[in-house]
């Protein structure tokens, strides 16, 4: 073999070594959540879980890092309809529009043993519903969590009273401080909520997580089963 084609060889065998030895390029550190400053909202998908906690891509492209803790509750996030929702069940609505002409963006029917959670009329940020399709903040956006006292379906505008249609209606919903008299157009995201524990929680699922002000760690995580986006 000739030294020129030897070193040619030579060159060759580096060169390859190198490409071989290079690292691959840096994954962006996730974001970690600071709740200092008030309550902590984050809305996407779960791309890896810890022990102590999850990373999740929100819907905007960031890449977050949410501790858990023992004392993080988890919850399954399942899909309902008007159908189901009875006068006495306490539910949640985050809505558009101003308090005279509330309209909802998605409603949860919450279990019984979650009573009381958040209850309330109170200022909110974009929902996941809204989040999760790419369509920046609504005009203005509020919760409404209370107990439903009546129920009105929508007949080409018209209103009937206490009436057990699947469509769209007009609830009245009682809170501490307060009624709200919220519509809910026909196709508006309906969901429940079904208590679940640590385990459950997975890579690839659609999450919302809530971490209060002040907090080390997620106080609430609602997991969307079977694909589900967690609308709220």
């Amino acid at each position: 073999m000739t030294p020129i084609r030897n070193l040619a060889l030579v060159a060759t065998l580096l060169a390859t070594l190198a490409a071989c030895s290079a690292p691959e390029p840096a994954s962006p550190a996730a974001e970690v959540v600071d709740a200092t400053s008030g309550v902590m909202r984050v809305r996407g998908t779960v791309q890896s879980v810890t022990d102590g906690s999850m990373t999740v891509q929100t819907y905007d492209g960031r890449t977050v890092a949410v501790p858990v803790a023992a004392t993080t509750r988890f919850v399954w996030v399942l899909a309902s309809s008007l159908s189901t929702l009875k006068d006495g069940d306490f539910v949640g609505t985050a809505t558009t529009g101003p308090k005279t002409a509330l309209r909802s963006l998605e409603l949860v029917i919450f279990p019984e043993s979650m009573r009381g959670a958040g209850e309330g009329h109170y200022e909110w940020d974009t929902p996941g519903v809204v989040a999760s399709r790419g369509g920046g903040a609504v005009v203005s956006s509020a919760m409404t969590n209370g107990t439903v006292q009546t129920q009105s379906a929508m007949t080409n505008g018209t209103l009937v009273s206490n009436a057990a249609s699947s469509g769209g209606r007009v609830l009245t919903i009682s809170y501490s401080g307060g009624t709200a008299n919220v519509t809910v157009p026909e196709g508006t995201p309906i969901v429940r909520f079904e208590p679940t524990e640590r385990p459950s929680l997975a890579v690839g699922q659609k999450v919302y997580a809530v971490i209060p002000q002040g907090a080390a760690a997620a106080g609430f995580v609602a997991m969307g089963k079977d694909g589900l986006t967690p609308p709220m």
